[in-house]
């Protein structure tokens, strides 16, 4: 049975009643419950506190969880308001609860705020856990599953994943003895940020750079670092649980080696295959960027066999007619054409290829010129570098296309200059908002878009992009670092 039969309509129905008796049942079962405890106190807060739960888990299913796919920023920040609402009501209904059996017992009056506990108003936060659990499966049973897979599964699965790790920490850490909520609160920082640390920063030093010596200091020297943490933690529960008690029982060897092995190994390698899974999704997409570049370019090619013999045939009969014009373009064509059938297949070309093609390309476009533009080029240090090809070639290629008018004065600077790391790359022109395109030509560029896409996949991190239109000047700056 396919899992998208889940997702039929009747199937909803029937989610929805399901959902709808257990709220019913639930509220039963408590009014049942404040019955028998009617003597104790005339007030039965955990009624509310079940209506409290029972309105969390569709306010989370109906209205949050739908935020996260649609968009995250509004979504964390109403998460975060959430998290603080129900947490500070579920202690605040204590409180209440507290008062009133005070009251009810000793005839006397007593102010809830009294009894307002940041220990219970912070572990009243774990209850979280399961709503959000039964939230999110309501939440996924009841949406669309085909705008479920387009918007959620492609684009949120990191979130996801996130937001999962950062849960499971949390219920890892309750289940810890601990002294009080502040040293919970400090464990769960402490695991959170080894996780994430260890996840973006160290793993990525063996996988991605095979460097395993450096992958093994990195990591002892963060183990160190956490160990120190927990000390320190430990300390600071001395307060709690008794000094005399944590020097023995915590502040053993022992018990520091079991401390590292049992709490930090699991995380440690969780956070690993996460790490490494990133970087092989990452790698796969860089490929799949590449391949869908190569097919958008090589759809130009209309036998390309063919082309190169009749380019051959024209510039032969160039030569003989004298039309060095002619001939001097053609085989310029030709040089076009050889560079999409190979080099474009690679995952990287040495600069200077991707120079000529950049030269090639400006030659053959001042052709189409009534009135030549003036083209400023410069290309400086482009020896020993490496480029993905067929990159920079869509930002000229759109300053002919939209910026440089055939019939008026244009202008063209576009320049190359390198230094031992870095490939920066500008390219200005001038434009005339009047001046409107009759025909687009295809083949030669993946356009802007797809460029800015294959720069983040390629030099993610390691590249700048800056793309400027004023005073009818349009330009595009791009700093690669390739070391």
């Amino acid at each position: 049975m396919d899992i998208s039969t889940f997702f039929r309509p009747k199937y909803k129905i029937a989610i929805h009643l399901i959902a709808i008796a257990a709220t019913i049942m639930s509220i039963v079962v408590t009014l049942e419950g404040c019955e028998r405890t009617e003597e104790a106190s005339p007030l039965c807060i955990n009624l509310i506190a079940t209506l409290v739960f029972n309105m969390a888990i569709y306010f989370l299913a109906f209205i949050l969880f739908p935020l996260l796919v649609k968009n995250w920023k509004k979504y964390v920040i109403l998460a975060v308001v959430f998290l603080i609402v129900y947490s500070f009501t579920l202690g605040w209904l204590r409180a209440l609860s507290l008062s009133g059996v005070t009251y009810f017992k000793d005839i006397f009056s007593s102010i809830p705020l009294k009894y307002l506990d940041f220990d219970y108003t912070f572990r009243s936060f774990m209850t979280i856990i399961p709503m959000g659990v039964l939230s999110w499966l309501y939440f996924m049973f009841v949406m669309d599953w085909e705008k479920l897979k387009a918007s959620f599964f492609k684009e949120n699965i990191e979130r996801t994943v996130n937001i999962t790790v950062v849960i499971l920490i949390i219920t890892y850490t309750s289940i810890m003895p601990q002294g009080d909520s502040s040293e919970e609160v400090l464990y769960i920082t402490a695991f959170i940020i080894f996780f994430y640390i260890n996840t973006f920063f160290i793993t990525p030093i063996l996988i991605k750079d095979k460097k395993k010596q450096k992958f093994l200091a990195a990591s002892l020297l963060w183990f160190l670092m956490l160990y120190s943490m927990f000390f320190l933690i430990l300390y600071l529960a001395s307060n709690s649980l008794g000094k005399e008690f944590v020097d023995r029982t915590f502040l053993s060897p022992s018990h520091a080696f079991r401390m590292i092995v049992i709490l930090l190994a699991p995380i440690f390698l969780i956070s690993f295959i996460y790490g490494y899974i990133r970087i092989k999704i990452k790698n796969q997409d860089i490929k799949l960027g590449a391949k869908d570049s190569e097919l958008q370019l090589l759809k130009s090619q209309v036998n390309p066999h063919f082309l190169f013999n009749t380019l051959n045939t024209l510039y032969a009969t160039a030569l003989e007619e004298k039309a060095d014009r002619t001939a001097e373009s053609t085989a310029k064509l030709a040089s076009l054409i050889r560079y999409m059938q190979e080099d474009i297949n690679k995952a990287f070309i040495p600069l200077e290829h991707e120079i000529g093609y950049l030269k090639d390309y400006i030659a053959i476009q001042k052709l189409r010129c009534a009135v030549e533009p003036q083209i400023d080029t410069q290309f400086t240090n482009i020896e020993n570098h490496e480029i993905s090809p067929g990159l920079l070639i869509p930002f000229v290629e759109n300053a002919f296309k939209y910026g440089i008018d055939p019939s008026a004065p244009s202008s063209l600077k576009v320049s190359v200059i390198c230094n031992e790391n870095t490939i920066n790359f500008e390219c200005v022109n001038s434009y005339n908002d009047a001046f409107k395109t009759y025909y687009k030509e295809q083949g030669f560029g993946i356009g802007i878009k797809n460029a800015r896409q294959r720069l983040g996949l390629v030099y993610p991190k390691k590249h700048t992009f800056e793309l400027v239109k004023e005073s009818n000047v349009f330009s595009v700056k791009i700093s690669i670092k390739t070391k």
